[in-house]
């Protein structure tokens, strides 16, 4: 059996790790994340306690996200991932460099810059169709015309369901 070894970790081939970095980390993250819209949630509840006050469906969300989160994390605790046995920090240092490619750096830019763009006040009808096509032909690497199509037929869907069938005053 010939065994690879990578930065004090031995990986059988018979042993495949199931987790990639970062995945087991997310557990936690989407945890903090529901712990603090939990506690949002329930700082809007008392303001509007019952059933049908505005923290109500808050609140039922983010304690589901919570319990799910720990079902999450006690199910995955004892599985390997790509990361097991490394120190903390090489372990985030590994997680950041899979998670953080090219291109989610780029998308992650382009949105940015799409949201500076609205905040200047340029129209919503007029950014958004520029970046559907450009991260659209971004991702798939051309297809131009292809994105153009497909530009076009989700600008007519949000402008039906938005602007026409509930009305919304796009910015």
């Amino acid at each position: 059996m010939k065994e690879t070894k990578e930065e004090n970790v031995v990986i059988r081939p018979d042993e495949k790790p199931e987790f990639q970095p970062g995945e087991k980390g997310f557990a936690v993250f989407l945890l903090l994340i529901g712990l603090f819209f939990t506690w949002q949630s329930l700082l809007l509840y008392q303001k509007a306690p019952g059933a049908s006050g505005s923290g109500a469906i808050p609140l039922f969300c983010s304690v589901v996200i919570d319990l799910l989160a720990i079902v999450i994390l006690i199910a995955d605790r004892k599985k390997q991932s790509v990361s097991s046995g490394k120190p903390f920090g090489q372990a985030v240092k590994n997680a950041f460099r899979y998670l953080a490619n090219r291109d989610v750096v780029v998308m992650a830019a382009l949105v940015l810059v799409y949201c500076v763009i609205l905040y200047l006040g340029v129209g919503f009808m007029i950014v958004t169709p520029v970046f559907l096509w450009v991260g659209m032909t971004y991702l798939s690497r051309g297809n131009y015309g292809k994105n153009i199509i497909w530009t076009a037929l989700c600008m007519l869907f949000i402008y039906l369901v938005f602007r026409v069938l509930f009305s919304v005053v796009l910015p």
